[in-house]
């Protein structure tokens, strides 16, 4: 089973690029509305990965969105009624991908190239892309966003969104620094150098790919999405690691994509066969998520780095090597967003991301709802951030230097 392509180019993008969406095309027909109502319900009543449906009346919800279907007047109130349908079931992987979201993965990606993430009840600047026009214009982490565009950021997907739009567009940001002193700041959404674009599942799509050293012979591996293109610049960093004294995946962020790059990299990390995760489906138990040694795989410390955002395949991967003892994991708990999902495309354009399949670890640990508890929590605090460190990242360093053999 592999993770949905749609969910992976749509989602990730959307999210690490910031990226708008166009504007919405023709109308449908009502009757073209009934029919994709009809097929949305059918699909989740014969493929969800629960026949019982977590407890929920199917058919009862069924006749409860039909009236209310047939009442939209257009096709944006028509997806908002299926998604609140499909929030029925209480889990992730559940929602309609509409044309626009789908036309605008097709757009080059743009971005400021600031990494936020919420820390005190404040929007931080946690991250900053070298290259980006953040870096450019001065902006550190630990910088506090508090307006973008003149209007107050009200919480973390506000100020995200308010960054979105057009390439080569301005927006107008209000921070304050690292002396806490208001300041203005105009960026341009534009190109990241860190960007990698390729082909999958028919589809361009981008993720940001960075392999370091780091002091102490360290080897630094970190990628925003599971992305099939990436599989060979995966492989290469950690070849090009082999002698290193541990290797730190930083993870954080990155919400999933296709199954095998997980698989394919767990490879490059263990000297035996290693069931990372079993799930369960319709038709029962699927052992596909296991990783095989690939050759010159790094035998050495392995310390994953997960956040708040980590997320699906990021989240069986840690599970996985976590519980085999083969990797060490520092941060925050993760999202608990683990199921594994399947794509159906519907009459009006838009497609049904629906999961078919729920993961759980070798010792039946579902990470659904739960998340992967770290061995070692670490918060970020702004304080840290303003002088340049990093608390997640050091406590990462800290355990391969110390660490028993």
């Amino acid at each position: 089973m592999k993770r949905n392509i749609l969910l992976l180019v749509i989602l990730c993008l959307a999210a690490i690029f910031n990226l708008g969406f166009a504007q919405q095309g023709p109308e449908s027909t009502p009757q073209i509305r009934k029919k994709t109502f009809a097929m949305v319900w059918q699909t989740v009543n014969d493929k969800f990965y629960d026949p019982n449906f977590r407890g929920v009346d199917w058919r009862a919800v069924h006749d409860r969105y039909a009236p209310q279907v047939a009442a939209v007047k257009t096709d944006a109130e028509l997806y908002n009624t299926l998604n609140a349908m499909l929030s029925e079931l209480k889990v992730s992987h559940m929602q309609i991908l509409t044309p626009e979201q789908i036309s605008a993965s097709k757009a080059p990606p743009a971005a400021t190239g600031v990494g936020l993430r919420e820390i005190e009840n404040q929007i931080v600047v946690t991250r900053v892309i070298e290259g980006s026009s953040a870096a450019t214009a001065g902006i550190k982490p630990g910088y506090v966003i508090v307006k973008v565009g003149g209007d107050p950021v009200k919480s973390l997907v506000d100020a995200q969104r308010k960054l979105s739009g057009a390439a080569n567009t301005t927006v107008d940001v209000s921070v304050l620094d690292e002396q806490n002193q208001s300041r203005h700041i105009n960026l341009v959404r534009g190109p990241l150098n860190q960007a990698v674009t390729g082909k999958t599942g028919g589809l361009f799509s981008s993720a940001l790919f960075e392999s370091r050293r780091l002091a102490n012979n360290i080897g630094y591996l970190r990628f925003s999405t599971f992305a099939s293109f990436l599989n060979q610049a995966i492989k290469d960093a950690i070849e090009s690691m082999k002698d290193a004294s541990g290797i730190i995946i930083d993870l954080r962020g990155n919400m999933g994509g296709e199954d095998t790059v997980a698989i394919n990299l767990a490879g490059m990390l263990v000297d035996k066969e290693t069931q990372l995760m079993v799930t369960r489906t319709r038709q029962g138990e699927d052992y596909y998520y296991k990783a095989k040694p690939q050759k010159n795989a790094f035998v050495g410390r392995v310390v994953l780095l997960v956040d708040e955002f980590s997320g699906s395949a990021s989240e069986q991967l840690a599970a996985g090597l976590q519980e085999a003892g083969r990797a060490t994991v520092i941060g925050k708990k993760t999202a608990g967003k683990d199921l594994d999902a399947d794509v159906q495309k519907l009459p009006t354009g838009a497609y049904l991301i629906y999961a078919s399949g729920e993961p759980h670890t070798p010792k039946g640990v579902v990470i659904e709802g739960r998340g992967v508890i770290p061995n070692v929590e670490v918060n970020l605090t702004r304080k840290e951030l303003v002088v340049g460190n990093d608390t997640q990242l050091e406590a990462a360093i800290n355990y391969i230097k110390t660490a028993r053999p």
